[in-house]
């Protein structure tokens, strides 16, 4: 990194959610970032709107993987290029952002992993 940069710890996170309540409901992941460098106790509650509504997934493997790329598209040539952020202070730095952590629970470990449910996504 440059002198004088930072790297910044970006959070994503979805989770299936039903669309409709019909007989053929439809579902879709929305998919949330946040930071890492901002504190647990306010990442968490929804009332200090530190966590952002960033896209929806589709429910289909393929397409799941593919909107992923193009949503993520952005972070990556952030993290290659780094971007001017203005701190709390005023002060203009230049950070780096990497993805830190992928929060999901147990299908959507499977379905980011490409491993079949049931197996460990992990090994």
């Amino acid at each position: 990194l440059p002198s004088g940069a930072a790297l910044e710890p970006v959070i994503i996170s979805t989770d299936k959610t039903q669309l409709t309540q019909f007989s053929d409901s439809k579902s879709a992941y929305p998919v949330y970032l946040t930071l890492g460098n901002i504190p647990r106790a306010i990442r968490h509650k929804p009332s200090q709107h530190a966590c952002i509504l960033i896209g929806y997934l589709s429910v289909n493997k393929c397409l799941f993987h593919e909107s992923m790329m193009v949503i993520l598209e952005p972070l990556k040539k952030a993290g290659i290029e780094g971007m001017d952020i203005t701190g709390s202070d005023g002060a203009v730095r230049r950070v780096y952002p990497v993805l830190a952590c992928y929060i999901a629970d147990y299908p959507e470990q499977c379905l980011v992993t490409c491993t079949k449910y049931g197996t460990c996504p992990k090994c």
